[in-house]
């Protein structure tokens, strides 16, 4: 089937952002075309990320983003008619080593706390007598938000999906974005592998690829690919059922339950930029070994599976979104730095109001493309 000639608005990425923007945009009566060059939605970094939702950040913003998200993903299921839940409050545990990380994190509590975000500030002796299969005695304290915890990417994305389909907005899977077309510095349209379509505004939802799509319409992303690997093993007896998602700061190590057993990951910071998704066994061991010395208990875990996905990253690991200064109606909802799938429901709003009227119910200036023009950057410190 040929394409319509004609979009109210074409998104590109069919991810849960690019899925959550059409759906919001829908509500707000603008029926978009979604363009996917895979076979199904979701399939992506989405699909490999490894769903952790918190409000635990260093920046304002971001926990603006998170608490509008968190809000959004425990009503989603009756809101979005889905069946099936996709949203488990079961917390995050960030546990700090460091004396200088620890105040700085306390610090980051108090003005979460200001926010409205229930995060509590626990004693070493705290944490172990709530969770005693974990390794305390080097931590300086730990900080928990009990409203933080995981969401199902699959489910959340399969979700927007139906919803933004059943109020008009089109789908077109195995379909790439080959150009920009534009006119008097605005957008005008796109061309594809399959024929082009002529619409004023245009959204990058392109996760990692979003630097390529923006040098189609001559927009410099400072958006890089950065592999991050997820491992997971066989079923575990004895992992308490409150255990939560828990982040050794020390180490960058996280963990949460998954299938009956634990799913671990790390961030490489020698890892360079590069579209590589396969798994490296030796750095599948050395997360093991260092899981292994926040929770004693992995020592006789056996290993039962893992992939890679790909970060968006930016400089300062923050998103950039809203429409770019050097070409009307082109839209950016990129560089998310790992927190994509949890912003996911604040970005498709921000994104559908920055469409339709120009202003957001969330204040995401800072978050402009334009702020790499300048040297001040204030960097998302709490990035896993």
């Amino acid at each position: 089937m040929s394409l319509a000639p004609r979009a109210e608005a074409v998104i590109v990425g069919a991810g849960c952002i690019g899925a959550s923007i059409a759906w919001h945009l829908a509500l707000l009566g603008v029926k978009a075309t979604v363009l996917e060059k895979e076979k199904v939605a979701g399939l992506g970094s989405t699909g490999q990320c490894a769903g952790g939702v918190r409000q635990q950040f260093s920046t304002p913003v971001n926990v603006r983003l998170s608490q509008h998200s968190i809000a959004a993903f425990a009503r989603m299921q009756d809101e979005l008619a889905h069946e099936g839940e996709l949203y488990w409050p079961v917390g995050y545990l960030f546990c700090v080593g460091d004396p200088a990380r620890w105040a700085a994190f306390q610090k980051n509590a108090k003005e979460q706390q200001g926010l409205g975000v229930p995060v509590e500030v626990l004693t070493p002796a705290e944490v172990k007598a709530r969770w005693p299969v974990l390794e305390t005695g080097d931590l300086a304290g730990a900080t928990f938000c009990g409203s933080d915890g995981l969401a199902d990417p699959h489910g959340v994305t399969a979700a927007y999906f139906a919803a933004a389909k059943r109020l008009g907005a089109t789908f077109e899977f195995e379909t790439e974005l080959t150009g920009v077309r534009t006119a008097d510095g605005r957008v005008a349209g796109v061309t594809t592998n399959r024929g082009p379509i002529d619409t004023p505004v245009l959204i990058n939802a392109a996760g990692p690829y979003a630097a390529q799509i923006g040098a189609m319409a001559g927009v410099n992303l400072p958006v890089v690919p950065l592999r991050r690997q997820i491992f997971t093993t066989q079923p575990l007896d004895w992992l308490p059922a409150d255990f939560p998602m828990v982040v050794d700061v020390r180490t960058g190590v996280y963990m949460h339950k998954e299938s009956g057993g634990l799913l671990l990951g790390l961030a490489d910071q020698d890892e360079p930029p590069s579209f590589h998704t396969h798994i490296d066994l030796d750095f599948r061991d050395r997360v093991f070994m260092l899981g292994f010395e926040r929770l004693p208990g992995l020592e006789d875990a056996a290993y039962r599976t893992g992939w890679g996905g790909l970060y968006e990253d930016t400089p300062d690991h923050n998103a950039i979104l809203g429409e770019a200064r050097a070409l009307g109606g082109f839209y950016l909802a990129n560089g998310f730095s790992g927190h994509g799938f949890m912003h996911a429901p604040a970005v498709g709003m921000i994104i559908a109001d920055l469409v339709t009227t120009g202003r957001s119910r969330i204040d995401v200036s800072e978050l402009a493309l334009e702020r790499f023009e300048s040297a001040d950057l204030v960097a998302e410190a709490n990035i896993i």
